[in-house]
């Protein structure tokens, strides 16, 4: 099963659309973009969300305090570094909560930087997304998958950057037809591929899903 990720919900509108289609998870962005609602904003949202459906903290260097009451607060089930968190970092913030974590590694030139997969092998998930100078994530930008060619990858993975509905099934049967990225493929990662002029769209949504899981 490909688990769905819908990243950048922050409208009650968002919600309902979620609630119908229901993908597997949710994020909120507390990071600076866009996207960025406010702690009381998401405690809102998640109170409007199917408890099925998994919320994420998508965050950028937030100090471990913070993230970690982020999710024993409950309003995020799962946390996601975006920015610069290192292996001490995830240490300190594994002591301070039990909720699951995903790291981001942005890939960029003609191979991943083993260093970040290191730096990130305390966390449950990995998230593979573009690199892009000056930006953390959400850029709407693909990369192709020969990056993670002979990579080692131990863990559950989201694929990340430029999906939506005309794509991703193919960038799916991709992985699925790779021996070595299937074992660990977890599901997919959209945000801007789910929009219309900055805004979620919820035809869009549904035609991402259907692209899935028809």
């Amino acid at each position: 099963m490909v688990h769905v990720k819908f990243c950048g919900i922050r409208r009650p509108e968002d919600t309902e659309a979620v609630n119908r289609l229901k993908p597997d998870l949710a994020g909120f962005v507390f990071a600076k973009s866009k996207r960025q609602i406010s702690r009381e904003q998401a405690a809102g949202l998640k109170k409007q969300l199917d408890p099925k459906i998994k919320t994420v903290a998508v965050l950028v260097n937030m100090p471990a305090e913070e993230a970690a009451a982020l999710a024993n607060s409950g309003i995020a089930d799962l946390l996601q570094l975006h920015g610069d968190e290192d292996a001490v970092y995830i240490a300190a913030l594994r002591k301070r909560t039990r909720a699951k974590i995903i790291k981001a590694i942005r890939l960029q030139g003609t191979e991943v930087d083993n260093t970040l997969m290191k730096e990130a092998q305390q966390t449950d998930f990995y998230l593979f997304d573009t690199f892009v100078p000056d930006a953390y994530g959400g850029t709407g930008k693909t990369f192709s998958l020969s990056l993670l060619k002979g990579v080692r990858i131990e863990k559950p993975f989201f694929l990340a950057g430029g999906l939506d509905a005309d794509n991703v099934a193919g960038i799916i049967g991709q992985v699925q037809k790779d021996t070595t990225l299937l074992p660990n493929f977890y599901g997919v990662d959209v945000s801007g591929g789910i929009e219309t002029d900055g805004y979620k769209d919820a035809i869009k949504m549904e035609a991402f899903m259907k692209a899935i899981r028809g």
